[in-house]
């Protein structure tokens, strides 16, 4: 590839990350925290063509750079206080209507070097924790069928499966988002040889790739009820819906 053409690419990219727009619908980020050990800040550095920077978010503690991340927005989500030790759990997101964040810690430690975790994925893009001591829990929700539990503790990470329990209903909030963003949605288009989970693009990929490993949702006879409904040209009311694809 020419050079100006690679330098216009990464610049084309680079103008994507910095754009007000990429996140308009959200809140606003939060890019700043106290801690024990110190002020906690992301920052974006400039582009460097030389270096070949771009897109560059640094995470500065007290000034200090800590840690770095290319071609990606990143975010402060909470402070957990360990012994003299502070975590930190960041998410991260590349930009895209189809995208979810992911997440990692940085655990500050006094006297040493910060300790930066993998970064993992969760169901819907969303975690909420629960502590315990110096072990923190992350709830990640449903994959392939089971429910996920990531355990930090001291730098480390391990999962752990739960396995559901006889037959369960899905969340309300979860059974409507299917059912409008995919389902209805899928019989107003009136594309009925394409597959539910193709049609509107990238959010309606999202809504569906969130919700396809919650085993108390029935994916399966989906896709057959929303092609028959789309060949009827109606789709049924929610109440029926709820009932034969999300467990009642």
């Amino acid at each position: 590839m020419p050079i100006q053409l690679e330098r216009l690419n990464r610049l084309t990219l680079l103008l994507l990350l910095l754009s007000p727009v990429v996140f308009a619908s959200g809140p606003e980020l939060r890019l700043e925290a106290d801690t024990r050990l110190g002020k906690l800040r992301i920052k974006d550095l400039a582009l460097d063509e030389e270096e070949g920077l771009g897109g560059v978010r640094v995470v500065l503690l007290n000034g200090e750079e800590i840690h770095r991340r290319e071609y990606t927005h990143l975010e402060i989500i909470k402070v957990l206080p360990v012994k003299d030790d502070e975590v930190v759990l960041l998410s991260e997101n590349p930009g895209g209507s189809g995208t979810n964040d992911s997440h990692f810690f940085i655990q500050l430690r006094k006297g040493a070097a910060p300790v930066v975790s993998k970064t993992f994925d969760s169901q819907k893009g969303e975690v909420s924790t629960k502590q315990n001591g110096d072990s923190i829990e992350v709830d990640l929700g449903y994959h392939e069928g089971k429910r996920q539990i990531l355990v930090y503790q001291n730098g480390k990470q391990t999962i752990r499966e739960l396995t559901l329990k006889g037959k369960q209903a899905a969340d309300e909030d979860d059974c409507k988002r299917l059912y409008e963003n995919v389902y209805e949605a899928f019989v107003r288009e009136g594309h009925c040889d394409s597959a539910p989970e193709d049609v509107r693009g990238m959010s309606t990929v999202r809504v569906y790739n969130e919700l396809r490993h919650d085993p108390r949702l029935d994916l399966k006879s989906l896709n057959g009820l929303a092609r028959r409904s789309c060949e009827e040209g109606k789709a049924m009311k929610y109440p029926e819906f709820r009932k034969k694809i999300c467990g009642g």
